[in-house]
């Protein structure tokens, strides 16, 4: 994580659940076996004002994501509570990308 950046607790909760899920689905469903792989997550400011969280995997991808399926309505409804942004790749793994707005910035 990049120093300075501050979460408040009304954010913080939610982005922990989204975290965890996206996590937990990426351990679940990435790395079919015998592969291995790798997950990383990390924050930076990325424009003024907002915060860019970035949780990706080097697995296998994936072919679709369903609007319909529970973890996925659950990451979205889940980054709207923080007024986010989600943004999910499929490129040589998966890449989700979320941006929030920062808590030491005057929300617009």
């Amino acid at each position: 994580m990049e120093e300075g950046i501050l979460v408040d607790a009304d954010t913080a909760v939610p982005l922990g659940m989204v975290l965890t899920e996206l996590v937990t689905n990426a351990v679940k469903y990435a790395f079919p076996a015998p592969r291995a792989g790798a997950i990383t997550a990390h924050a930076r400011r990325r424009q003024c004002g907002r915060v860019e969280l970035v949780i990706q995997d080097d697995g296998v991808g994936a072919s679709e994501f369903r609007e319909g399926a529970l973890g996925f309505g659950l990451v979205r409804s889940l980054v709207q509570q923080i007024k986010g942004e989600i943004d999910i790749r499929s490129e040589a793994g998966v890449t989700v990308t979320i941006t929030f707005p920062d808590a030491l910035q005057p929300a617009a």
